[in-house]
Order: structure tokens, then sequence, then C-alpha cells
């Protein structure tokens, strides 16, 4: 440790000094450079670098693409989820801008030590339920808890959301798994890191009709921390190539394939009078213009698609395709 100079000590310097004085051409040639300063927030140290939040901006805005798909099948209904932010603040911040009640679930990300929170803003989580439930997706204008049934039925959306965040974050964690433990309606029951602790949240919106709200995803640092390196060492292409429906392409062939398409084999085709058809009782035969050997036609919504030869499955009737027609014509044309 220095020792301390006495009172004494510093007079004799100051003294030495005024009577020396100071060189006025030295202090002609001086320069003064002023000092960079930066701002620090000791109650919120940047844990995560940007380089590194950019990375996981890419990585997630490729989950809410992959989510948006997904979650359009399960409402049977065009859905648009949107990456909003990926920003760093203290654990205690988060849980502040959070509503209460809401959907509040704790999830392990296995290997990784620590836990991850999820919350879902009841402004899209009622609508989703009502939506799951045969409704419109209208909204609740007074908000309450969720009740089990409700809950249970949301537990299927959290399950498609974390597989597809499993899916994206393969790419940094091979064998990661996400796993929900718990799920509160108020965000103080459940403390998964002290308030001070710095997390990284990531905010999604959520659209579909006229519904709209908010998906959080709060990653405490400690528990990115052993992969932080690898986060950052990496990026990834979240770029994707328009098909010609625009950005919902996707989704819109995700719903036309649980679509209901009438299909029906005409065996042949003929041309009465009313005179004929009037007359016609039980027993009698109606000609029709193909022999039977010959293929018939299926038709899907009135559109010519293949040519196909009777035959028998079990005990039903049934056809087997031959050929498939690419020159779609109508029926009776």
């Amino acid at each position: 440790m220095a020792d301390i100079l006495s009172q004494e000590e510093i007079d004799a310097l100051l003294s030495t000094v005024a009577e020396e004085g100071l060189d006025e051409k030295k202090i002609d040639t001086l320069e003064f450079v002023p000092k960079k300063v930066s701002v620090y927030d000791f109650r919120r140290p940047d844990r995560v670098s940007k380089e590194q939040l950019r990375s996981l901006r890419n990585l997630h805005d490729k989950f809410a693409r992959n989510f948006s798909s997904a979650l359009s099948n399960m409402l049977r209904a065009i859905t648009d989820i949107n990456l909003v932010s990926v920003d760093q603040m203290t654990y205690g911040e988060f849980l502040m801008s959070l509503p209460d009640p809401t959907s509040f679930n704790v999830v392990s990300m296995i290997p990784l030590e620590g836990n991850i929170v999820l919350e879902i803003n009841p402004s899209i989580v009622f609508p989703i339920v009502d939506k799951m439930l045969g409704g419109f997706g209208q909204p609740l204008y007074k908000i309450r808890e969720l009740t089990a049934l409700e809950q249970r039925l949301l537990d299927g959306v959290i399950n498609t959301l974390l597989r597809e965040l499993e899916e994206v974050w393969r790419q940094v964690i091979p064998n990661v798994k996400f796993k929900k433990e718990v799920s509160e309606n108020s965000p103080q029951v459940v403390q998964i890191v002290a308030q001070n602790e710095v997390v990284v949240l990531v905010v999604f919106e959520v659209k579909f009709g006229e519904a709209s709200g908010l998906i959080n995803l709060c990653f405490p640092a400690i528990t990115l921390e052993p992969i932080l390196g690898k986060i950052s060492s990496q990026d990834w292409i979240v770029g994707g190539k328009k098909g010609k429906f625009g950005n919902f392409e996707e989704q819109i062939f995700l719903l036309l394939e649980d679509i209901l398409i009438d299909l029906k084999v005409i065996l042949g085709e003929n041309i009465l009078t009313v005179d004929e058809i009037l007359s016609l009782k039980e027993g009698d035969t109606v000609i029709l213009n193909k022999k039977s050997t010959q293929l018939a036609n299926i038709y899907l919504n009135n559109l010519k698609k293949f040519e196909v030869e009777l035959g028998v499955s079990g005990v039903k009737k049934a056809v087997q395709l031959k050929r498939v027609i690419k020159e779609h014509v109508e029926v009776g044309k």
C-alpha cells in the first residue's frame, strides 16, 4: 500500500512548484485531446454482444416464419407472426412489462442448465382458444385467468411452438430439447433468476383475423452463457424466395391440404328426351356412349383429371388410375 503524504510534505511540493513556475513555451505547445466518454449503466451490464444479438435475431426470424405456417394449419386461418425485437434487459424489467394475469410458462432448455420463459399475452391467448373451439377468434374484453380446459387447448399450441423452436435451435445445439415444466397465470409466482440478472428478450407479434397480441421468449444470459461463443460465430440466412402468392404461399398451401374436393367417376353419357326420361321404369336399360372395356373418367370439381379402369376392391366397387389428363375438360364439354 502506498504511503500517505503528510501535510508538511504536501506544502513542500506546492512551494517547489510555485518557486520554479511553469514554462510558458511548454504551455503553448500543449495539446488537449478530449477523451471519449461511454455511458455505462451498472444496473444493466451488456452480457450479450451486438453480434450475438444479431445472430439470435436471424435465428428467431426463421422460427417466426416456421411457426406462422404451423399455427395457420392449427387454426385453419392465415396467421402472421413477425419478430418485433431482440434486446437485453434485467429480469425484473421483463416482469414489469407483462400483464397480470397472462400465460406464463417455464420451459427447460435441455442440455443447458436453467430455464427460459415463454409468455403469451391474453390478447392473443383467448382468440386462439376461441378459434380452436370453433369460434371466430374473438378477443376477450375482460381479461381473466385460463380455465383448465382452456389451458389444455393452449398446451397443444405451446407444444407446437416448442417443436418449431427446437428445429431452429438445432443449428446451435444439435440435441436441444425444449420442455414445458410449469404454467402459471401470474408472472410473479415463479422466479427463474434474480431480479437484477440480465436476460435476452425476444418479442413476436401474432396476427390473425382481427386479433393481435405478443409472444415473449425470455432467455437468461446465465443460461445461454455456455453457448454464447458458438452463437456469435454463426449466422443464418433468413431470406427466402417469394412465391407467386407472396409471403403467405406456404400457409395457403397448408390450408388447401385439408379442403374437401368433390370427386366422381363418370362411366359414360347419353342424351334422352324428356318423354323418354318420364317413361323410364324399373328394369329398363340405358345405353351409354362407352363400352364396358373402355376407360372411364374421374372428375375433380367438374374438371376431368384421370382416366381409370373399373374394378372391385373387397366388397366395394373401385377404380384403378391409368392416366393423368393434363388438359382439363369440364363435365359436359
